[in-house]
């Protein structure tokens, strides 16, 4: 069922007032003009049916003029530059124009140019417009039946923008679809609860994925793919948090804050063993990475002291469940970690310097092999224009072998030279970008140590 959400289905969470429970359901996408579009679709796959034909009957059925209007409709909830606007009497003026230029352009080149594929084409292109149309229209029809019924509380959509309707379940409950379909990278499609007006968020995350965002993280609930049928894990999240927390709200507190901090500082104290990691990717498939030497202590800093962001959140829950703990847990983490960042800086500052030094031992051979090298460049570019000169070279179709082979002939040296100069940049290349990845490793552990200092400067 979830492959026809959006398609054709709409799929909606409802009361149901017998069990006083959150259910799943699915309403029917009808397309009134499924019947019309069909007979467009004859038209336009019938290869004896002209482009003219087509654009008549369109003009000349009534019904179809229902489709003018503006849709905020996406094709693809990922994709930029979503919606569409239909205007049948423009739409027809462009098809004509299409058409017109197709006959000219065989006009124009009788005996090359293929005007049947190309009215072909037109055709297959008139058809899909109709039917994406006509399924734009009907899901807007049936975003009317959903928002007229008192007792659907949620339903699936396709449209574009943002929206993030909050919808009140409960006295204590509340959550929150919060989409931006058809903006390419910033698009999202995330849920979002609260209990007792409190946000619900997914500490375990900070674990479970290699590069959380704190400020991601704080946006949502749970995160979802961007395509339709991921409505229907949507949609079961919602149902299955809602009813327990109507149910059992010890177990909901238990499940969605107990859990998920517990995942989240169990997953800290266990960075102090850990080389090899296994993480999550947002597709819900998964890699395994092994982190050495100073990466490895930049992780676990970025994740312990990055920690300390979530307890303002964790604190909101201090009034319905026991959380100091988890508190007293991040705080020890990062005074555990703390001495042993100080003394990886050292260590890495010392690298820095040893590197610092070998490429400044380095650099006077480096520049000595890059000059002598721009004389030998410069001297093949010379011999080359001496070949054409002397009509040894086409001018317009240069044999590259040819000249090659005439400057190893006079420079005989240069290919021991050019060993030594491989040999010595791509020592100087390495070195500097070892420097700079120790440098940026060391910066970001000097922020991971600020952040320790602040927090606890600041308590």
């Amino acid at each position: 069922m979830k492959e026809k959400i959006n398609e054709t289905v709409l799929s909606i969470l409802r009361k149901n007032d017998a069990s006083n429970k959150i259910e799943i359901d699915f309403i029917d996408i009808v397309d009134t003009l499924s019947p019309t579009v069909e007979k467009i679709r004859q038209l336009c796959d019938s290869p004896s049916t002209s482009v003219d034909s087509v654009i008549n009957f369109i003009d000349t059925t009534p019904e179809l003029n229902q489709l003018d209007g503006n849709y905020k409709y996406c094709e693809s909830l990922s994709a930029p530059y979503q919606g569409f606007t239909v205007k049948q009497i423009e739409f027809s003026r462009d098809v004509n124009s299409r058409k017109d230029l197709i006959l000219f352009n065989k006009k124009e080149n009788p005996d090359t140019y293929d005007d049947i594929k190309y009215l072909n084409e037109l055709k297959q292109y008139i058809k899909k417009r109709y039917i994406l149309w006509s399924h734009a229209l009907a899901m807007e029809k049936a975003y009317t039946i959903c928002k007229k019924n008192s007792k659907i509380i949620i339903f699936s959509h396709r449209s574009c923008g943002w929206s993030n309707p909050v919808y009140v379940l409960t006295p204590n409950f509340s959550i929150e679809i919060k989409t931006n379909f058809g903006y390419g990278s910033v698009s999202y499609f995330y849920t979002k609860m609260k209990y007792k007006n409190i946000e619900i968020t997914p500490f375990s995350e900070w674990i479970y994925y290699e590069n959380a965002k704190f400020d991601e993280i704080v946006r949502y609930t749970s995160s979802h793919d961007l395509r339709n049928e991921f409505w229907l894990e949507a949609m079961d999240f919602s149902k299955e948090a809602c009813n327990l927390s109507m149910t059992d709200e010890i177990r909901f507190v238990e499940k969605y804050v107990i859990e998920e901090c517990e995942i989240m500082v169990s997953g800290l104290e266990e960075l102090f063993d850990k080389s090899h990691f296994n993480f999550k990717r947002r597709d819900r498939s998964k890699y395994s990475v092994d982190k050495t030497g100073h990466v490895l202590m930049d992780f676990r800093g970025e994740k312990i002291s990055g920690a300390l962001d979530f307890i303002s959140q964790i604190l909101e829950f201090e009034g319905i469940t026991e959380i100091r703990s988890f508190i007293d847990r991040i705080e020890r983490c990062n005074k555990e970690i703390h001495p042993g960042l100080l003394d990886e800086l050292k260590e890495i500052k010392i690298e820095i310097e040893l590197l610092t030094q070998e490429i400044s031992n380095l650099k006077p051979k480096y520049d000595r092999v890059v000059a002598k090298n721009s004389t030998y460049i410069q001297n093949k570019r010379d011999l080359q224009n001496d070949m054409i000169k002397n009509g040894k070279l086409d001018k317009d179709k240069v044999d590259i072998s040819k000249v090659n082979q005439e400057f190893n002939f006079r420079y005989p040296e240069y290919k021991e030279f050019e060993k030594e100069y491989k040999i010595v940049t791509e020592s100087f290349r390495k070195m500097n970008e070892k420097l700079k990845n120790t440098q940026t490793v060391h910066d970001k552990i000097v922020s991971h140590v600020a952040k320790i200092d602040k927090y606890f400067i600041l308590r």
